[in-house]
């Protein structure tokens, strides 16, 4: 799945921070969401971030660790995640 979804990217969706994030959502957690700290696909998700509104926050409900879409990805920290593309 994920490399079909590589090869139909659409640069100019990159620039926008909605789709960006969305794309970004789709080739990391597929259908399910998973807790990158134990695995479990017991995942609730939580708000959005305060500074990137297109951020999905989420919360295990297995191990309770919270993390956002890009929680230990070279991404994490970048407030900009455009500047990357």
């Amino acid at each position: 799945m994920t490399a079909i979804a590589i090869s139909c990217i659409n640069l100019l969706d990159l620039i926008d921070p909605k789709k960006c994030f969305a794309l970004i959502r789709l080739i990391r957690w597929g259908e399910t969401v998973s807790c990158p700290k134990c695995g479990s696909s017991h995942v609730i998700k939580k708000g959005f971030d305060d500074t990137q509104p297109e951020r999905q926050r989420y919360q295990c409900k297995h191990c309770q660790a919270r993390f956002d879409d890009l929680t230990d990805t070279i991404f994490a920290g970048h407030l900009i995640l455009i500047v990357w593309f």
